[in-house]
């Protein structure tokens, strides 16, 4: 799948999140649940702010899905 067509099906993931929710597309990995590269371009559409350097980008990864962990860990 191009690149482009990636971005978007990751920015439909979270396009009707509630402000405040984490982005769920954070769960969808690339090989062995590393970061998905499309990630850091996504989340800035999304409103994040901008991480530029790679460490950046996978720590703020990181604390997406933490974050999405613990929003939904206890809805049923």
């Amino acid at each position: 799948m191009h690149a482009d067509d990636q971005c978007v099906i990751l920015w439909l993931i979270d396009e009707d999140r509630q402000k405040g929710e984490p982005l769920l597309s954070a769960l969808v990995t690339a090989g062995d649940r590393q970061m998905h590269p499309r990630f850091p371009a996504v989340a800035e559409q999304l409103g994040e702010p901008a991480a530029p350097t790679p460490t950046q980008q996978r720590t703020a990864w990181t604390y997406e899905v933490l974050k999405v962990h613990q929003h939904w860990r206890h809805r049923r």
